[in-house]
């Protein structure tokens, strides 16, 4: 089930700035970014980085027209005793985003998934999506998952309430499902879920949550790597 390909997203700082240099200069644009670190890189609910921390970083550029696109990047951890995984994941992305009013927006956007080192784990999956007052529901398909010509499917539903003044409390239940999960013994689908806050310090964002599937003990994977059991997830982040 949690092979070498269990994953999720980030570039050499060196890409990120490059990039930036490249795009800031387009007219009716807007380019961003984020550096954040993490005491474990979760994919839906699965350790990428051995259950250890993870740096990551990102940069979007967002035109007035909704159309965007961006760069992502982690370390990972996929070493296993006969196969010595790559240390980098890097997602690419581009998409359009749109709003039908002040409290609805959806968004559609394709990513490639990229782990330099072993590009034989690449793989693309499009995602829709749509906000309505402080929900969010998503939908991701790929038919080629970690490079092995297996569907995934994900659904998700988050929340996120402000219950006082700069402090959020967030709510995340995603399920997975499709022969890219499916071990051999009729296990093929799990769902993820976790709880949350989060807050911004002198710029600083701050999160706090605890992270856990409904895996069935049989099934749960409890060394470090592609770990799955219930876990508490702290970041510190800084946009820009």
């Amino acid at each position: 089930m949690y092979k070498k390909f269990n994953k999720k997203r980030i570039a050499q700082v060196t890409g990120l700035v490059l990039a930036t240099a490249l795009i800031s200069p387009i007219a009716s644009a807007e380019v961003s970014g984020e550096v954040s670190l993490t005491n474990d890189y979760r994919f839906r609910g699965v350790s990428q980085t051995a259950s250890n921390f993870a740096i990551q970083a990102g940069v979007d550029w967002s035109h007035d027209s909704g159309f965007f696109l961006g760069a992502w990047a982690s370390n990972v951890d996929f070493d296993e005793p006969d196969y010595n995984g790559p240390d980098i994941e890097l997602d690419i992305y581009a998409g359009y985003y749109g709003e039908l009013n002040d409290d609805l927006s959806y968004d559609v956007t394709l990513y490639r998934y990229n782990y330099p080192g072993d590009s034989d784990l690449d793989y693309l999956e499009a995602s829709i999506g749509v906000d309505f007052s402080g929900f969010r529901l998503a939908y991701w398909y790929t038919n080629d998952y970690g490079g092995s010509d297996l569907d995934l499917h994900y659904t998700e539903v988050n929340y996120s309430y402000e219950f006082y003044e700069n402090w959020s409390l967030d709510l995340h239940y995603g399920y997975n499902f499709g022969d890219g999960i499916d071990d051999g013994e009729g296990f093929d689908s799990y769902a993820d879920y976790s709880i949350g806050v989060s807050t911004e310090v002198a710029g600083i964002g701050l999160s706090l949550a605890w992270l856990d599937t409904d895996i069935s003990d049989d099934n749960q994977v409890t060394d470090d790597l592609y770990n799955t059991e219930g876990t508490v997830l702290a970041s510190v982040s800084y946009a820009f």
